[in-house]
């Protein structure tokens, strides 16, 4: 079964790879823009929302998983942010070929406890695509004024996604539990957390690091989407994180 996962750009198969993977709610993948000039890796992003379904979350690692092997990759590191981090975790546990070299997780966790906001999936059933449920999802995504053009962005791009992917992946993010699979993955973990993040906590973060053998933590200085508010330093850590594989 193929992947049926779109991304922004092709890549060479020869050549190392960053595949950044965005978060629910319709989130485009412009939150990541720009940064491909900013690394020595080639880079595309894992357009899911405007893929074909099913959005099961878990399901979704799965295919993540398997795009890599379709695309013959051998050294990759999933950068990864909210629910796109459940895929790249699932991604991992599931990667028994090791292909996956690392990940970069941000404002993620393995389960939904602690996460809020129970009945979002049913306001999403009543109300997608709505500016009425929207514009507090944004609100909640920044800890200071988002750009407007990139909150123009996110409108456009949110109006453009189909209720139903937007309601599984929201319902099914919050029934699955990965912590008795975390030991399963194998690749060195860094973990850049927006410490003003309201809707993933240090809990999260902790359980990350109870349950992954090699992690390490750098809290920094912005809120959920963190590659956004906290650029620079999102972007040291990721080449940490890829000179990090190169040497092993």
């Amino acid at each position: 079964m193929a992947s049926n996962l779109k991304m922004t750009r092709e890549l060479d198969p020869k050549r190392p790879a960053v595949l950044f993977i965005p978060g629910g709610m319709a989130t485009p993948p412009a939150v990541f823009d720009g940064i491909e000039g900013e690394i020595p890796w080639q880079s595309a992003v894992i357009d899911w929302s405007r893929s074909p379904g099913p959005w099961d979350i878990v399901e979704l690692g799965n295919r993540v998983e398997e795009l890599v092997r379709e695309l013959g990759l051998e050294r990759v590191i999933l950068a990864a942010y909210s629910a796109g981090g459940v895929m790249a975790l699932q991604a991992a546990i599931a990667d028994e070929e090791h292909r996956i070299a690392g990940l970069l997780l941000s404002n993620t966790g393995p389960c939904a406890i602690g996460h809020g906001d129970p009945d979002l999936p049913k306001r999403i059933q009543e109300q997608w695509f709505s500016m009425e449920l929207f514009e507090p999802f944004i609100s909640r995504c920044f800890a200071r004024p988002v750009d407007p053009a990139l909150k123009e962005k996110m409108i456009g791009y949110a109006k453009q996604v189909d209720k139903e992917t937007v309601y599984q992946s929201s319902k099914t993010l919050r029934e699955h539990d990965l912590r008795p699979d975390l030991g399963k993955i194998a690749c060195p973990v860094v973990i850049a957390h927006g410490s003003l993040d309201k809707a993933r906590t240090l809990e999260h973060v902790k359980m990350l690091t109870d349950g992954i053998a090699d992690t390490e933590v750098f809290l920094l200085n912005g809120g959920h989407t963190i590659m956004v508010e906290d650029r620079d330093n999102w972007v040291e850590k990721l080449n940490y994180l890829i000179q990090k594989v190169t040497k092993q």
